[in-house]
């Protein structure tokens, strides 16, 4: 069987539209990629009030997402981060999972990451949980997310010091067939190669889904950045992971061409750096295109803090000459219409 390769919907702040969710769907067949997963943190009906049904017609747009997968051959996805889980909430769950199991998913994730991981029965909670979402899910396929999904040390500086068994009661009591998320050594990793996917599995004792946090920039850091390099020092065999998912850019259209790199980056194509160019002058047009690749060393090596007042007002007036969404999304970051804030941590 195929590995899932594909893009996760998965930041924080400021969140896609519906439309270019169901474009996506139909883009993904054109970049070789076969699975979608919507996770983004901004959702609160998968995260703080995931107890509770969606609204009406964001029901409806999940249905119609499910539908347009379907149609394209892309295993479509849902991440559902229970964080507060306890057994007072199973009837609660599983009421949920029997509404998610109506949009027919091909995969599901079990989210535990972001949150408090310094307590003794940490994994033992989480497993209990993962057992009955197991047992009321209709998903082809589980992909869990662990508290602690890289040996990044950040990880114990913001969430709390690894319980020293966390990592072993996962890999002996999480079923085979049940996928994991690791994001590499750190992360947002700059390379990712086999000598992750041998970490991965000392630690998991299985080969690990790839969760790759490039072009993401949803952070109070990285969010004064654009992304949009094609992915770049990604050397893995196929047989090497389970599944593998970008996580891109708030800006949707930016990260497009990063997305049409993704496949050829990962198994080990030096025709990379041109797809993602070929793509964008043939969505954009070869005009637009030329100025995206000019300025990328700008946007992504200098960002809004490291630009000259000369430079950032030269790059807005050549963006104000194109009438395309891209223009608009670069000149709205370039306004502070993509600041980090704090707030979205907690939304």
């Amino acid at each position: 069987m195929s590995p899932l390769f594909g893009v996760i919907e998965g930041f924080y702040g400021r969140q896609w539209r519906w439309q270019q969710r169901r474009e996506l769907l139909d883009l993904l067949p054109v970049f070789q990629c076969n699975a979608y997963l919507y996770a983004p943190k901004g959702d609160a009906f998968l995260r703080r009030r995931w107890r509770e049904h969606w609204p009406d017609s964001d029901w409806y747009q999940l249905r119609t997402l499910s539908k347009a997968a379907r149609a394209n051959n892309v295993s479509f996805g849902v991440g559902l981060s229970v964080l507060d889980y306890s057994d007072k909430d199973a009837t609660l769950l599983a009421e949920k999972l029997e509404r998610l199991n109506q949009l027919q998913l091909g995969h599901l994730g079990v989210f535990f990451d972001d949150m408090r991981g310094d307590d003794p029965g940490l994994a033992d909670r989480q497993l209990t949980a993962l057992a009955w979402i197991r047992q009321h899910s209709n998903a082809e396929k589980i992909l869990f997310c662990p508290t602690y999904y890289s040996s990044d040390p950040i990880l114990e500086e913001v969430f709390g010091e690894r319980p020293d068994d966390y990592w072993s009661k996962l890999s002996l009591n999480l079923p085979l067939e049940v996928q994991c998320f690791w994001t590499g050594s750190q992360v947002c990793s700059h390379r990712l190669d086999l000598s992750d996917a041998v970490e991965a599995m000392r630690v998991l004792k299985r080969q690990p889904a790839i969760w790759d946090n490039y072009p993401v920039n949803d952070g109070r850091l990285t969010s004064r950045y654009l992304h949009l390099r094609p992915l770049q020092d990604r050397q893995l065999t196929a047989t090497s992971y389970r599944s593998y998912f970008i996580n891109p850019m708030n800006q949707f259209e930016l990260s497009l061409p990063v997305i049409a790199s993704a496949y050829l980056a990962v198994v080990g194509s030096n025709k990379a750096p041109h797809e993602s160019f070929r793509f964008a002058e043939y969505r954009w047009g070869a005009a637009f295109a030329d100025f995206w690749w000019e300025n990328t060393h700008l946007v992504q090596n200098l960002g809004l803090d490291g630009m000259s007042d000369q430079q950032l007002h030269s790059m807005r007036q050549g963006l104000e000459t194109f009438k395309n969404a891209p223009a608009a999304e670069w000149l709205d970051w370039l306004q502070g219409g993509y600041t980090f804030d704090p707030a979205c941590l907690t939304s």
